[in-house]
């Protein structure tokens, strides 16, 4: 037995149903059809909501570039943990202030105690805050930091040598980042060794 409401919304039912279904056949034909974008014929159908993408573009295109100068930075700083110096690499290009500094630091400790770092960290970073208001804009990218694969060794011999046993292999790092000059830039980081991951 059918009521008189019933009546009434099954032809507004068939209808949103009969749309949806041809949107979800536009969209996955798109999907895989060989065509480039331009030479896709645009659907006639109107959207059935209001598409949210357009604000988060210009935050995943800066949240890429930031991470982007996070692996540049560490592209220059395992050449120039391994050299003892930053000379002949592009470290400046990466980082500034406390970050540059504190880089700088601890390539003259070891350059002092006869060390070296050979191989290359692993890193699993992602940017979790991002401010494009800022003046300047500001990032916040936090990595789980490998040592596993970044050897220490002896200069004179090329020995490898043990970290102390209190050293984790694994922990979390923050580092902060801004914008200078159209290029993201660290400026600051904490080494989180008691954040195992």
């Amino acid at each position: 037995m059918t009521t008189a409401g019933q009546h009434q919304t099954d032809p507004t039912r068939r209808t949103l149903l009969t749309a949806a279904a041809v949107t979800t056949i536009a969209v996955l034909t798109v999907g895989c059809t060989s065509k480039t974008r331009d030479e896709v014929v645009p659907s006639s159908s109107p959207s059935l909501s209001p598409s949210t993408s357009a604000p988060a573009a210009p935050e995943a295109a800066e949240k890429s570039k930031a991470l982007a100068a996070y692996s540049g930075f560490w592209a220059e700083s395992v050449k120039a943990y391994e050299a003892g110096s930053e000379k002949g690499t592009q470290l400046v290009n990466f980082a500034s202030k406390d970050a540059l500094n504190q880089t700088l630091t601890d390539i003259a400790n070891m350059q002092r105690a006869g060390t070296a770092m050979k191989g290359t960290p692993g890193h699993r970073a992602e940017v979790t805050s991002l401010n494009l208001a800022d003046q300047p804009p500001t990032a916040k990218i936090s990595d789980c930091f490998d040592l596993s694969t970044w050897k220490l060794i002896d200069r004179a011999t090329g020995q490898v040598k043990a970290f102390p046993p209190e050293q984790p292999m694994r922990y979390i790092t923050e580092f902060d980042a801004e914008l200078q000059g159209g290029q993201w830039v660290l400026t600051k980081f904490v080494r989180r060794g008691d954040q195992k991951c």
